[in-house]
């Protein structure tokens, strides 16, 4: 089986941002998307995101904040509106695009602010560019996740602070929705090296006709690796969803949303209103979520 190239991962993650958001962004305008984006923060602080947890929105007026894999647009915004000065790097034209779209509706409210195509393996700003350096779920679809971290210190200012999300292994839905059913009892696991990345992300209004090219997954001593040139290194984990489970969690998110109904923050981020989760799920997110919440500094120049 052929190594994945970046074109691959530049065609999937087209597709899905066609399937996602393109009608969303298709009819944006500038009080709806600063509306979205009140709706999008407020659903990010229910769910405990490094959105608004690990990221310091009071502080950010002013900070150079680079974000690798803004998806459409939604957190980058959000950022903005803050009073950060976005750059906001996609491998993907269009979602470049649609995070400059994003950028133009809002006028002054992001002055400075732009998005470009590029490569979070080979980022095209010099060293010691940024005070802050943000992407979420983004890193582990690269071909080199260990070469886009470095590249995360290099373009940090000194004393900068990384804040990443990437994919944890020691989590219910890694053994228990993906592994045990898809991996071992299907067998991918055995003949696909690309079994996981076959059975994460899609979704939206679109057949899935292109296959994911790159999911990765780690562990606590893994993450610590990866960033083991940083320092002051934290780490937590989040995001637990019982509707994920196979074949169960389709009758399960029925139940979720008539119980708990939807937020409609997760229009710009999902393409939909986001089925809000119970308080049972956001503790067992604490426990065994799939999501790594990280943040890490730069060392500065005495260190």
């Amino acid at each position: 089986m052929n190594a994945p190239a970046k074109t691959d991962i530049q065609a999937f993650w087209k597709a899905l941002y066609d399937s996602l958001y393109e009608d969303v962004d298709a009819g944006l305008t500038r009080d709806a998307l600063l509306k979205s984006l009140d709706d999008l923060e407020d659903m990010f602080r229910l769910r405990k995101h490094m959105a608004v947890v690990e990221m310091p929105l009071k502080e950010l007026a002013g900070k150079r904040v680079l974000e690798v894999g803004p998806g459409a647009g939604g957190h980058s915004a959000l950022f903005a509106k803050h009073g950060a000065v976005m750059t906001s790097l996609d491998i993907t034209p269009a979602r470049a695009r649609a995070t400059n779209a994003k950028f133009r509706l809002m006028g002054d409210l992001a002055a400075g602010c732009n998005a470009v195509n590029g490569d979070s393996e080979n980022l095209p700003f010099p060293d010691d560019t940024f005070d802050i350096v943000y992407s979420n779920g983004v890193l582990h679809h690269t071909l080199d996740t260990e070469k886009a971290i470095a590249e995360v210190l290099r373009v940090l200012k000194p004393g900068g602070q990384a804040v990443i999300m990437l994919y944890c292994k020691s989590s219910w839905h890694y053994w228990v929705n993906m592994f045990l059913p898809i991996g071992l009892l299907m067998g991918k696991a055995f003949r696909d090296p690309n079994w996981l990345g076959k059975a994460t992300e899609w979704g939206g209004k679109n057949r899935q006709t292109v296959a994911n090219p790159v999911t990765r997954c780690y562990t606590g001593a893994g993450i610590a690796r990866l960033f083991a040139a940083f320092r002051d290194m934290r780490y937590r984990k989040g995001e637990f969803y019982w509707y994920l489970v196979p074949k169960l969690g389709r009758l399960y998110r029925r139940y979720q949303i008539r119980r708990y109904g939807t937020h409609p923050g997760g229009v710009l981020v999902y393409g939909e209103p986001w089925p809000i989760q119970s308080p049972m799920e956001l503790k067992l997110g604490e426990i065994m979520g799939f999501s790594w919440f990280i943040s890490a500094r730069k060392p500065d120049a005495a260190e």
